[in-house]
């Protein structure tokens, strides 16, 4: 089994009510970064770009699901 770790790295900076973006990294299998980086790709997006974009999917989903409790300010 291979693991592949790539961190999303953004500088932090202040955007939308003084919010900030922040690094975060992730451990993932080869194969599994590899079609992550095919489907950002497809969409002509960064990795980086790509995983967030699947992880506000996740975040919205379980919220209208009532997982966890909508975000504060948005």
């Amino acid at each position: 089994m291979c693991f592949n770790a790539f961190n999303i790295k953004i500088i932090k900076i202040a955007y939308d009510n003084d919010m900030a973006k922040v690094t975060v990294t992730i451990y993932m299998e080869e194969e599994d970064k590899e079609a992550l980086q095919l489907l950002a790709d497809a969409e002509e997006r960064s990795l980086s770009q790509m995983a967030v974009l699947i992880v506000k999917r996740a975040i919205k989903q379980a919220q209208n699901e009532g997982k966890i409790p909508p975000s504060q300010g948005k």
